[in-house]
């Protein structure tokens, strides 16, 4: 059974990154990612207690390494999204009520 895993999530983006193939220390992640390094360790302890990835620890590095390539991405797509289009309130309520004061008095 494939292990699901939120595409928008830090976890989909530290697996993509160990997907390449090689081995990646957690200093790389984050500076790839541009995010701390203690919140990629405490995610990639969550990834490696449910056993999707290896931690193997050096005297002066930590090494990741992907341990199961049965991952599946699910969410959309960010090709897939379409633009929101959102109202200016100012100028539709303003037409609006100009439009109704010129009803009532004709």
């Amino acid at each position: 059974m494939p292990v699901e895993v939120d595409s928008d999530s830090l976890e989909a983006k530290i697996l993509d990154l160990l997907m390449v193939g090689k081995p990646i220390t957690l200093e790389e992640v984050a500076k790839e990612l541009g995010i701390s390094k203690k919140k990629i360790e405490r995610t990639v302890k969550g990834l490696a207690s449910r056993g999707i990835v290896e931690i193997e620890e050096l005297p002066d590095k930590k090494y990741l390494r992907l341990k199961r390539k049965d991952i599946k991405f699910q969410g959309v797509n960010p090709s897939q999204r379409e633009a929101v289009k959102h109202k200016k309130k100012g100028e539709d309520e303003d037409k609006g009520s100009e439009k109704s004061r010129d009803m009532m008095y004709r």
